[in-house]
């Protein structure tokens, strides 16, 4: 059980076709029990959706949460991504690794070096790149019609299209985030036929790391709020 008296800075990464908005509910409990909690919208989505054009790529994104964290002059803090956010904590803990405390991937991609998310997507891959041929002007892929449980109707509403680049461009990492010795990986085990599974096998049995199952499906936040944040408050 966490020790309900420490309390952390968290920055928090959200998934693809969200925004912020998505987690606001979840921030607000946080900061409830004393945290600070910083969860940017990425570029192209959520409030920032009037931004969205070709040249956003995963490199925009992880440019947006170090500027959080360089703006809001952040010192120590942990580090979470969900998703896609992944893939964007990756990047994120290349050049912060010094003043990450923790690492967490909620459900997310875990890249390796020269890795796209594309390349773990391979059988969704084509109908993508067609969907954004067709819809985007090849810039964008279009929100997924599967639904999300614990989302409601007016968050389902703000969802926008993703841009392509942060699917196909290719991470670069040195293994610094390898240096941060708190890190958890926690697997939604509800939607076993999600790309995700593999990260959590990944790592289970990989030193430095710590790995929870939880039984919900991939928006752990929504679904299973309490014991997400109890897993979070357990890396302080």
């Amino acid at each position: 059980m966490a020790d309900a008296t420490k309390t952390a800075t968290f920055v928090i990464v959200h998934g693809a076709w969200g925004g912020s908005y998505g987690w606001t509910p979840f921030a607000e409990r946080m900061r409830a029990r004393g945290h600070r909690v910083f969860y940017p919208s990425l570029t192209g989505l959520g409030e920032r959706t009037h931004l969205f054009d070709g040249t956003i790529n995963l490199s925009t994104h992880i440019e947006d949460v170090c500027g959080t964290i360089k703006y809001e002059q952040l010192g120590k803090f942990i580090l979470a991504g969900h998703s896609y956010g992944g893939m964007v904590a990756a990047g994120v803990a290349e050049r912060y690794a010094e003043r990450i405390s923790a690492l967490v991937y909620i459900d997310a991609f875990l890249p390796e070096n020269g890795k796209s998310l594309f390349d773990y997507t391979a059988e969704l891959n084509d109908q993508r790149l067609a969907d954004a041929g067709g819809n985007h002007g090849g810039f964008g892929v279009s929100v997924p019609n599967w639904g999300v449980q614990g989302m409601s109707d007016d968050d389902r509403a703000l969802r926008s299209p993703q841009p392509l680049g942060t699917l196909i461009e290719k991470i670069k990492l040195t293994g610094k985030a390898d240096t941060i010795a708190n890190r958890l990986y926690v697997w939604a085990s509800r939607d076993p036929g999600h790309p995700f599974r593999q990260f959590y096998d990944r790592v289970r049995a990989q030193p430095g790391w710590k790995v929870a199952e939880v039984n919900c499906g991939h928006s752990v936040h929504r679904e299973k709020p309490e014991e997400l944040l109890t897993l979070l408050e357990g890396m302080i």
